[in-house]
């Protein structure tokens, strides 16, 4: 069975827009439904509360940030993700021929 690592980040429910990590599932090709996802971490298929950004074979394949340092010094990174949802205005809609 064809399977997937899927990294992105999660819209949550709870009204925490502010998060400092991002979150990963697994989809499998499921004949006559296509690619379905299940979140092993929630217990729960994945939503449209999900934002996919990366697809690999595992986590290395699907890591949405990578690379390489040569030489020497000092390095930090610091990450702040605020997922949340959009709201289209019904003008944005209309522009795009959607009703």
């Amino acid at each position: 069975m064809p399977a997937r690592y899927v990294s992105g980040h999660l819209n949550r429910t709870d009204g925490q827009h502010d998060q400092d990590a991002a979150h990963a599932w697994a989809e499998a090709w499921i004949d006559d439904l296509g690619w379905v996802g299940f979140d092993p971490a929630n217990g729960i298929c994945p939503t449209d509360h999900y934002v996919r950004v990366a697809i690999g074979l595992d986590a290395l394949g699907a890591t949405p940030i990578r690379g390489t340092s040569y030489g020497g010094g000092v390095e930090s990174l610091t990450v702040a993700l605020h997922v949340r949802p959009v709201q289209q205005s019904q003008q944005q809609h209309q522009s795009r021929g959607w009703s």
